[in-house]
């Protein structure tokens, strides 16, 4: 089954605006959220995601203090 070829057009008026910090919890989000995936798919385990989660969370918190 192929996939249907889908064009997206941004224009200006999507593109949100986002400032330091709602850009960095944006993109820990993302990061947290293929970890999980990683973990579901059984290419991570439960212990290694765990790991990576709290190093990420670590990460996030002292670029956030600064």
């Amino acid at each position: 089954m192929k996939a249907k070829y889908r064009e997206f057009v941004v224009s200006e008026k999507m593109v949100l605006k986002l400032d330091e910090q709602e850009h960095a919890a944006f993109l820990m989000n993302i990061q947290k959220s293929i970890l999980l995936s990683l973990e579901k798919r059984n290419l991570l385990t439960t212990s290694q995601c765990k790991d990576c989660l709290t190093i990420l969370e670590t990460q996030y918190s002292q670029n956030h203090k600064k």
